[in-house]
């Protein structure tokens, strides 16, 4: 919807374009309205560490949601560019497009039914009573605001899984299909350059690279920043999952059930942002090297084209996390490392604290 112009028909009668951008307007309003409730939610319960974490995480989602909404106009020029390429390339057959629909389709349903699932399980587990119960006996809310306090819980929990299902794992998926796209398009220009090199067309293998080096500027340049801090909300949210699922506080079946969901929801949407994020910059590399040996192809015009690789493609693209780290298979490993490192680091520290309680 941020991407799509209003339709002309829409545009001339003004309740048509309110109605047109309503999903827009309602999808900030929940957003802005869950961060203000949180906000005023902790004024009452100040003490409560899951409070604080679903503020962090409203906070870091409204973040990249600006972020997004800041940079929504090259949404449809990128979607247009990998639209060019394909066609530049002929790399996606009838086939293939098939394939790609029902991928997305998949996820589309597979993020549903897990949002679903995840709702129905969190709310039949000891975590919303346990809140409940305490709100009841806070002393800080009247009596006769106890009810409509949790029924505001009950939204509160239930939208804050849809805002974070609706835009945060959409995000990613766009993520991952546009990287799926530069994979198979860089992986399918050798065999493209193989059929010009005979040619001897090396213009047009120089422009179809130029075209996807750009694109893969364009791509770093838009979401490294809204990856980054979606990564280090995925890898703080299966801390959190991962940590109460091994060491849970007397949790029973259904709440260690709910943080299993959840951890391998959030470790599905961490493969799939940086895995193939990971497979297109290994893939610009191969096509990287093999631009480089393009003087050897062309032995009669060797220092023309040398003299054209050296000016326009010495220099390495990548996708990257905000400019800071390069998106490799190696990324993945080390985040998961690191979470295991802390977790048994935090919980060695809540046992020394504990024991010291009690003696």
């Amino acid at each position: 919807m941020e991407t799509l112009t209003c339709p002309n028909c829409f545009a001339r009668n003004n309740l048509l374009k309110v109605i047109w951008n309503f999903p827009k307007y309602l999808f900030l309003s929940i957003l802005g309205c869950l961060t203000v409730i949180q906000t005023l939610w902790l004024c009452f319960i100040s003490s409560y560490k899951d409070e604080w974490a679903a503020l962090i995480v409203l906070y870091l989602q409204l973040w990249i949601y600006i972020s997004v909404f800041r940079s929504r106009t090259r949404i449809r020029p990128l979607t247009e560019d990998l639209y060019r390429i394909s066609n530049m390339l002929h790399a996606y057959t009838i086939q293939k497009k098939k394939i790609l629909k029902i991928n997305i389709w998949v996820y589309c349903l597979f993020v549903t039914f897990v949002a679903v699932f995840f709702e129905m399980t969190l709310f039949n587990t000891g975590l919303i009573a346990n809140k409940q119960q305490k709100l009841r006996n806070s002393e800080l809310i009247p009596a006769h605001l106890k009810e409509h306090s949790l029924a505001i819980l009950n939204c509160l929990s239930t939208f804050m899984s849809l805002v974070g299902n609706c835009f945060f794992a959409t995000l990613l998926g766009y993520y991952c299909f546009v990287c799926c796209c530069m994979e198979q398009f860089l992986l399918h220009f050798k065999w493209k350059s193989k059929l010009l090199i005979g040619r001897q067309d090396y213009q047009r293998i120089f422009a179809i690279y130029r075209e996807m080096n750009e694109t893969m500027i364009m791509i770093d340049n838009f979401l490294n920043f809204p990856i980054f801090i979606s990564v280090f909300n995925i890898l703080a949210s299966l801390f959190w999952y991962g940590y109460s699922f091994a060491f849970p506080p007397n949790a029973d079946n259904v709440t260690n059930m709910c943080f299993s969901i959840g951890f391998v929801q959030y470790f599905i949407l961490l493969l799939i942002t940086l895995s193939p994020a990971a497979a297109a910059n290994q893939a610009a590399a191969t096509a990287r090297e093999f631009v480089l040996s393009f003087p050897g192809w062309f032995p009669m015009r060797y220092s023309l084209i040398n003299l054209h690789v050296r000016r326009e493609f010495m220099h390495k693209t990548a996708l990257t996390l905000w400019k800071i780290y390069r998106i490799d298979n190696s990324l993945t490993i080390r985040a998961i490392g690191s979470l295991i490192s802390y977790g048994i680091l935090v919980n060695t520290l809540g046992s020394v604290h504990n024991s010291n309680n009690q003696s």
